[in-house]
């Protein structure tokens, strides 16, 4: 599946994985997620090397991973420690060697590097904000479409009076002054301001950008995944898009949030997910019709001023796939800035 390679991907929650090896597919791949007795958190491809089993049907030992087909004993590091069919005193074949994943748990999630270890970044592409002081309630869910799309439709700000009309999107506020992106290699950031298409003069990029200085973004899309919403400065949304397939998407919404007392956080949280809930399905009926399934291969879509953001996300996440297939000259941050450039003209 075609991603963009050593950034860390949010893959699960950490109350998904216990003592018994759980599988699940992400990027195209079966992996397997388990707990050793120290309650470390290890991530492997899901094939036994051997005769290719998959090991999720297995169970944990002695902090070790035993395959459910002949009994093979893996560490945490992928290493087969024990073949029963060889004794206890043979040492296994070199071969019998699991992939393993780099993870990390931070932010109440399961990060997963996906790329070359050597080049992981200590950094998590999350958001400082959400880091203390909040409370915070998730929801889950899988859509039958592509990463690309699903994240497009979080960029987008002009479907929210015709897809959303009964909810977020109320009011008629059909004209979209802007957006105003700024976009680089760590991700996407939006400023908007929708209104009821009164027949004002709309403000240019230059007047928006200064009008936005000091606030922050409606919308912050961080590589290669992350997105916030900014409601108020006491409620954000944040969701995490997680590539399962080239056909699938899985969606971790949280809402953060400053408001109640704690003893209420998890009744308040719920119905707030019920809102997210129906307010994700709207979208959905409409994003699972989009063709082509990869964003990426729709040459023939006519973006329009108020798609920005769309277009920046594309053009950003094309350079960066570009840059991991093969070394850009001239530089990528160069033509970057070039790129971003000739788009800001014809807008």
């Amino acid at each position: 599946m075609k991603v963009l390679l050593n950034h860390w991907y949010v893959v699960l929650q950490p109350q998904e994985v216990g003592r018994k090896p759980l599988t699940v597919e992400r990027f195209g791949q079966p992996l397997v997620f388990w707990r050793g007795s120290d309650g470390q958190l290890h991530a492997q491809h899901d094939r036994c090397p051997h005769l290719g089993a998959s090991l999720g049907a297995g169970q944990v030992v002695e902090d070790r991973l035993v395959c459910p087909f002949h009994g093979f004993r893996y560490d945490g590091d992928g290493r087969c420690r024990h073949a029963p069919a060889l004794g206890k005193n043979t040492t296994p074949p070199k071969g019998l060697v699991l992939k393993t994943f780099m993870v990390r748990e931070a932010h109440d999630l399961v990060w997963l590097w996906w790329g070359d270890p050597a080049l992981a970044s200590p950094d998590l592409p999350f958001f400082a904000l959400l880091q203390q002081g909040w409370q915070h309630y998730t929801v889950s869910t899988q859509w039958p479409v592509h990463y690309t799309r699903a994240i497009e439709n979080q960029l987008d700000v002009a479907h929210l009076p015709f897809v959303h009309r009964t909810t977020i999107g109320a009011g008629g506020r059909t004209l979209v002054e802007g957006p105003y992106v700024e976009a680089d290699e760590r991700g996407v950031r939006v400023w908007v301001s929708n209104h009821v298409d009164d027949g004002r003069t709309l403000r240019t990029q230059p007047q928006l950008a200064a009008a936005f200085q000091g606030h922050e973004p409606s919308l912050d899309l961080r590589f290669p995944g992350c997105w916030l919403l900014s409601i108020s400065p006491v409620f954000k949304n944040f969701l995490a898009f997680v590539p399962v397939n080239e056909r699938c998407t899985r969606y971790y919404l949280r809402s953060y949030f400053r408001f109640g007392p704690r003893w209420l956080a998890r009744p308040l949280g719920w119905l707030i997910s019920l809102s997210n809930r129906y307010i994700l399905g709207q979208d959905r009926r409409v994003v699972i019709t989009q063709t082509p399934a990869d964003s990426g291969d729709a040459h023939h879509d006519q973006l329009t001023g108020a798609d920005r953001a769309i277009a920046q996300f594309r053009r950003f996440h094309s350079l960066l796939l570009q840059r991991q297939a093969s070394t850009l000259s001239p530089p990528l941050s160069r033509a970057i800035s070039d790129a971003a450039e000739q788009q800001s003209s014809r807008s």
